[in-house]
Order: structure tokens, then sequence, then C-alpha cells
């Protein structure tokens, strides 16, 4: 799947939105923001056929990973920088799909939507984990 060109200065808007919306202090906003684009750009530049568990999973770990590396750089808390990114992979979708065929009554629609949901989030916070792990927060050294 290839991005088009539009979707970029959507994903570094949305990724301002959120950092407004979740009151990142000014001087962090730069990085709050650059993290919330590689999470919503790269989510996107997967590989179709890969499993959306597998993708929530590594994109976790790799914004997890920038975002103590950023709290060790800015001396800020980790999560100043790790909510505004992680916000792009939460699976509102598939569980607003999983709600609305329950409501239409197909139960076949209902389990595989409501299992990729829990996959996904699964998938984040395993990715999280290990990136705390890969790069471990400022208060374990």
């Amino acid at each position: 799947m290839q991005i088009q060109w539009q979707f970029y200065p959507l994903a570094l808007f949305g990724s301002l939105c959120f950092a407004i919306l979740f009151r990142t202090p000014v001087k962090y906003m730069p990085m709050t923001v650059l993290i919330g684009f590689i999470a919503c750009v790269g989510i996107r530049t997967f590989p179709a056929d890969w499993h959306v568990g597998y993708t929530s999973f590594i994109m976790a770990m790799v914004i997890g990973s920038i975002s103590h590396i950023f709290a060790r750089i800015t001396k800020a808390p980790a999560q100043c920088f790790l909510i505004p990114g992680v916000i792009f992979l939460v699976p509102g979708t598939y569980l607003y799909r999983a709600f609305s065929a329950g409501i239409a009554q197909d139960i076949n629609a209902v389990a595989t939507t409501l299992f990729t949901a829990i996959i996904i989030t699964l998938g984040i916070s395993s990715g999280l984990l290990v990136a705390n792990w890969i790069v471990p927060s400022r208060q374990t050294l």
C-alpha cells in the first residue's frame, strides 16, 4: 500500500491536535508531534498482508523507545511523548465495527472484529513493555 502525499500534512495536523488535546508543554511540542507523526505514518506503511497485531506491536515498541529517549534528553516524563503517539494505535475503529455488528446481530463479525481489537490491544501493551526493556526509563537507572 502506497501512502498518498496528502496524508503527511494530515498526519502532522492530527499529531499536533492530540498534543494540544493532552496539554503537552510548548517546549516539548515538536518532539511530541514527531512521535505522533511516526506512529501515524508508520502504522500505514507496513505491508497489507501483515496482521495488524504485529504492526501495532512493532510501532508501540518503536514509539515507546523513542519516547524514553526523548524523556532522557529533555528530563521530562516519558508519558508526555508517549500518550499522543500511542493514541494513533488504539483500535477504536475495530471496537466500533464490533458494536455495530452486534447491533446488526452478526455474531461472526462481532467475534472476528472483537478478537482483532483484543490482539491490537495486546500488541500495544506488549510493545510498550518491550520498549521499557530496550530503553529503560530514567527512574530505573
